[in-house]
């Protein structure tokens, strides 16, 4: 037999390194002693797609005979992703879980829905992981657990990555953002005393709560309060309150109103304690409303962990954006350990179909989204916000602090990798209160404001 050809066979006294044994006469691309471990694994993967297309060992052979090995490996390449599959193989054998037992805090709003339903589709142990899902209370407290090493992994408002990574209110924690949870999906509720007073630029002495000082919630109300003419800073006040406690506070008279997520808004409307003035998206369409975050310290002492958990957050994310998944998601969601509300609460946020409090039914179909891809330019507005208002003292670089803390890039391969699809990576332009915001000018928005 000439050596020279590519296809030679090979007397095989043990199984081949495509993890079958062969007989002499068998053809196989997984070289008996391939060179290293990713020729091997092209090769058996190979192997395995040429047994599918020619189960008969007379037309394999003919296949590889006449195409030589190589020129069979780049036939079977072309017609499949087979680089693709291979480089996410490659990626699973790296090694196992350095931890495999992760605890991963969420907060009991709708925003928490791919956790739960990660925990729901036994997507962790499908990595090789444990999930201990743990519901936290508040976001300070849930952000100090992740802080301190309770938590591994953790559901944070954004844009509470950036504030940590910034150093704001002490030493700065780099933080990333591994995926957006949800977008949307919050609402500014006022009490039922102002039905009839839906001017902002009558709501001076207002209390509003919010779940966090540095929460898009609390940017976005103080742009829409400056944008009516109010000054953000002096005319209301602001109370930072658990979203569990959002209605009872309402009810009896401690806040006139408040901008969090659901279902708070919607169990307010339930118990008659107030009516929806706007949703969210009414002021910034598709925005981001909580993250799933871990820190940069845990990431480096967990890479193979980090990577697991992260492909079943995609996963759970992918499958919960789907409109055809969402039957029976209220029931799930509704339930004690998760967000203990009534499902019809739930039910009003996921579907869109909803009561305002004032005796309409509104239809918003994209009430509450779950897209995963955690866009820079969201960051950018978020970091632009909180240096308008004097959180951040001090110019910084927004859109450096934008791409180091987003993990962009290995959101849309992981996504890309299990069939979704993702946008591209970049700083776009978002709308905010019908106005462009151009995120790959920050300066030039906060100069319009004074404030560079």
């Amino acid at each position: 037999m000439d050596p020279s050809h590519e296809y030679v066979r090979l007397s095989r006294t043990g199984p081949c390194a495509c993890g079958s044994t062969h007989g002499d006469d068998e053809e196989c691309l997984a070289e008996n002693t391939a060179a290293n471990a990713d020729d091997a694994l092209a090769g058996a993967m190979a192997q395995g797609m040429l047994h599918g297309l020619f189960p008969e060992r007379g037309l394999r052979r003919a296949f590889v005979k006449t195409l030589g090995r190589a020129g069979a490996l780049a036939a079977l390449t072309a017609l499949t992703p087979l680089t693709q599959l291979a480089a996410v193989a490659q990626e699973r054998s790296k090694g196992a879980p350095e931890k495999k037992r992760l605890a991963v805090g969420f907060l009991p709003i709708t925003c928490a829905t791919p956790l739960i339903y990660a925990e729901q589709l036994g997507l962790f142990p499908r990595e090789g992981l444990e999930l201990s899902l743990q519901k936290i209370a508040g976001i300070a407290l849930i952000r100090d657990k992740m802080v301190n090493g309770e938590l591994d992994i953790s559901q944070q408002v954004m844009p509470v990555a950036l504030a940590m990574s910034a150093g704001i209110g002490g030493a700065p924690i780099p933080t990333r953002v591994m995926t957006v949870l949800n977008q949307n999906g919050n609402s500014l509720v006022l009490a039922m005393k102002h039905k009839d007073n839906r001017d902002p630029k009558n709501w001076k002495g207002f209390r509003f709560a919010v779940p966090f000082e540095q929460s898009h919630q609390m940017l976005q109300l103080r742009h829409y309060l400056a944008s009516a003419g109010l000054d953000a800073d002096r005319d209301v006040s602001y109370r930072v309150v658990p979203p569990s406690e959002y209605v009872s506070n309402l009810r009896v008279g401690n806040i006139d109103g408040f901008f969090g997520g659901e279902p708070g808004g919607q169990r307010a409307v339930y118990e008659g304690a107030g009516f929806i003035h706007l949703v969210s998206s009414e002021i910034w369409p598709e925005h981001p409303c909580c993250s799933v975050t871990a820190t940069e310290a845990w990431i480096k002492a967990h890479p193979n962990s980090f990577m697991a958990a992260y492909r079943a957050i995609i996963a759970a994310s992918l499958h919960v954006s789907e409109p055809a998944n969402r039957a029976g998601m209220a029931k799930i969601l509704a339930q004690p350990q998760y967000l203990n509300q009534p499902e019809t609460v739930v039910d009003q946020v996921l579907t869109g179909r909803y009561a305002d409090g004032l005796g309409n039914v509104k239809t918003l179909p994209r009430r509450i989204d779950f897209q995963p891809f955690p866009h820079y330019s969201s960051a950018v507005w978020l970091l632009t916000q909180m240096r308008r208002w004097n959180m951040i003292k001090e110019d910084l670089d927004y859109k450096g602090l934008a791409r180091q803390i987003m993990l962009a890039t290995d959101a849309k391969r992981l996504i890309e990798e299990r069939g979704g699809r993702a946008p591209e990576v970049g700083f776009r332009k978002e709308t905010i209160l019908g106005k462009s915001f151009d995120s790959d000018r920050p300066a030039d928005y906060l100069k319009s404001l004074g404030k560079a």
